[in-house]
């Protein structure tokens, strides 16, 4: 039965157990984690047969529409590994688009004329990471890295706006991809910037004033047991042997001092892992603008797409400027 083995196939990816009693009939343990989703159940009877169930009381009947599939669902789309997200835009459309993109581009000099407009897809790569900061202790943060996927650039904006994305898991628009576009590079992409972050954090803690703080603390507290050694050795009618003891308790008070120094350093060195949790394609409808651009004797052609959510125009350049007759 394709539903159970839907079922099986989730919960055991979430860390559950499920057993096979008979046909249709199972026992599933659901982790302690997700009991919330289930009325704080973690052991269940399921049935994926009508007369299964009337035969086993004790069992919740699975079906489309069943309470138990409904939440696995959910489940299922909030901590999937990877799915696809389809954007609602109510209503896609630009007044006054020319005037628009000129103020989007100040510095760009020159007559500019719309040559074609269409409304096209987007997509970007949302990519969920936990960051493990390894040094005497092992921390972690959680990142979110979005890529604008037609252009592999890192996109903060529409991070900043995501709050506005409204979506479906079902197609919504018969719209085309302007381009094609490489999500495994988006994930490299993200993986590349996330690594970044967790570098400038790491030398963010290197330059701590904690850990000067902490190294000035370690070598005043030996110099202090050195020199107090020190006085020791300089008394008058020590033995051959006492001198030897002294002389041998200032080399571990120095070896102390270096391990305590090189303990401290390691605890400011961090190690950084970072670790994809999930990643989420997100479909946003677009307006592509194709431009021309004459100044003085140049033309060149530039490729813009509005985005509805963040109400910004992202840039590409279609040709390089070329020399015009006059």
């Amino acid at each position: 039965m394709e539903l159970q083995k839907y079922v099986s196939e989730v919960v055991e990816t979430l860390g559950g157990v499920v057993i096979p009693e008979e046909y249709a009939l199972c026992q599933v343990l659901i982790p302690e984690d997700y009991k919330d989703y289930f009325q704080g159940q973690t052991d269940l009877i399921l049935a994926f047969d009508f007369e299964v169930s009337q035969e086993n009381p004790e069992a919740e009947f699975v079906t489309f529409g069943s309470y138990f599939l409904d939440q696995l669902l959910a489940l299922a789309s909030q901590k999937a590994k990877s799915t696809v997200r389809f954007v609602k835009i109510e209503r896609l459309e630009l007044a006054n688009p020319l005037k628009k993109i000129q103020q989007s581009m100040p510095d760009e000099p020159g007559q500019m004329t719309i040559t074609e407009e269409r409304q096209v897809m987007g997509a970007w790569g949302m990519f969920q990471f936990k960051v493990y900061y390894i040094s005497d202790q092992k921390e972690a943060a959680s990142k979110e890295i979005w890529v604008d996927l037609l252009t592999d650039q890192v996109d903060h904006m529409i991070q900043e706006e995501q709050n506005r994305i409204i979506y479906q898991q079902a197609p919504l628009y018969n719209l085309p991809f302007p381009e094609t576009f490489d999500f495994q590079h988006g994930f490299e992409v993200a993986m590349t910037n996330v690594r970044q972050q967790g570098e400038e954090e790491k030398n963010a803690r290197l330059e701590e004033q904690t850990l000067q703080q902490d190294i000035d603390r370690i070598e005043e507290y030996y110099a202090e047991l050195m020199e107090e050694n020190k006085k020791r050795a300089s008394r008058k009618g020590l033995k051959e042997e006492k001198k030897k003891d002294i002389e041998a308790k200032t080399n571990t008070i120095i070896l102390e001092r270096d391990k305590q120094l090189l303990d401290i350093k390691n605890k400011y060195d961090v190690q950084i892992e970072p670790a994809l949790e999930h990643a989420i394609l997100y479909c946003i409808p677009m307006i592509e603008y194709r431009v021309d651009i004459r100044f003085r004797r140049e033309k060149q052609k530039k490729i813009l797409y509005y985005n509805p959510i963040t109400k910004q125009f992202a840039v590409q350049e279609a040709e390089s400027a070329q020399t015009v007759s006059t």
